[in-house]
């Protein structure tokens, strides 16, 4: 008997069919087949038999079954036991983040992290993109947690960090427009439909009877900044540090404008809670936050 072969009678077990395990465990199913068929064999068992296109389990398969289950219990209790001890060396951490919180925020957190003498041999690993990517290579197993915008999912839990409010980019030499109707006629250079921060602004103007429209369309805030700076038109930002290294004016948006702020969020796997280091820098984290506030 293997440790795959006790997989593989496991998931057959759960879904009652040969084709929906194989597909499931990503092997043909002849191969599941075969190998099923030596375990039988091999034990001198009927685990399984034929109703239709499904497979019912046998009384002695159900106490196969109850082997199987302590066995790869106590696996998976082994491998995240030993994830933990490695974890808790000196490993990678890594982090998976929206682009500016790696332009200020977080290689701010992080020096400060690293100066920590139990830290101070640390690697980390940073990744950035949109939230929605990020997402995708959170469930893929490529980043231990993210920091990024708000994002509804079953699969995951979110933790508020921080809230930063979205302000106006003017041009340097340009007249702050007093409302939006001004502001969109004079034209705002918008961020892409992909990002998360476009549907903010949308979804935080509509209830106003607003609707957006743009003359250029940017990937991120230094884009947009950049764009300002130069005088292709206005920006509606998150206010971030960043900013100031542009030639450019920063007011509050027109009225109305309640509520107009992008909230940064911690974002985790349920089915994988951080440990070790990961979970260490995570309380760092927030730590480090709350006592800042008033420098981000």
């Amino acid at each position: 008997m293997t440790f795959n072969q006790i997989i593989y009678f496991q998931k057959i077990a759960i879904l009652g069919n040969m084709g929906k395990a194989a597909r499931a465990l990503h092997i043909s199913q002849p191969s599941l087949s075969v190998s099923i068929s030596n375990l039988e064999k091999e034990l001198n068992l009927s685990l399984f038999h034929r109703n239709g296109h499904n497979l019912e389990i046998t009384a002695e398969g159900k106490q196969l079954l109850i082997h199987a289950n302590k066995i790869l219990a106590e696996m998976k209790a082994t491998q995240i036991h030993m994830q933990d001890l490695s974890a808790d060396r000196n490993i990678m951490i890594r982090i998976g983040c929206i682009s500016p919180v790696l332009w200020d925020l977080l290689p701010r957190v992080v020096r400060s992290f690293l100066m920590e003498p139990e830290n101070k041999h640390m690697k980390l690993d940073f990744q950035t993109d949109t939230t929605t990517s990020l997402i995708n290579m959170l469930r893929d197993g490529n980043c231990d947690f993210l920091i990024c915008s708000a994002y509804k999912d079953e699969g995951i839990q979110q933790t508020e960090l921080l809230s930063e409010p979205f302000v106006l980019l003017c041009p340097p030499q340009a007249e702050i427009p007093a409302s939006w109707d001004e502001l969109f006629a004079k034209g705002v250079i918008g961020f892409k439909e992909q990002t998360m921060a476009f549907y903010e602004i949308y979804n935080m103007l509509s209830p106003y009877g607003i609707v957006p429209s743009y003359i250029h369309i940017a990937p991120d805030e230094a884009s947009i900044a950049s764009l300002v700076s130069h005088g292709f038109g206005y920006g509606i930002v998150p206010k971030i540090p960043f900013l100031k290294n542009y030639d450019l004016k920063i007011a509050p948006l027109p009225q109305p404008n309640k509520d107009m702020v992008r909230r940064i969020y911690i974002t985790k796997l349920k089915s994988h809670p951080p440990i070790g280091a990961t979970k260490r820098f995570l309380k760092y984290l927030k730590t480090w936050v709350a006592q800042n506030q008033e420098q981000i």
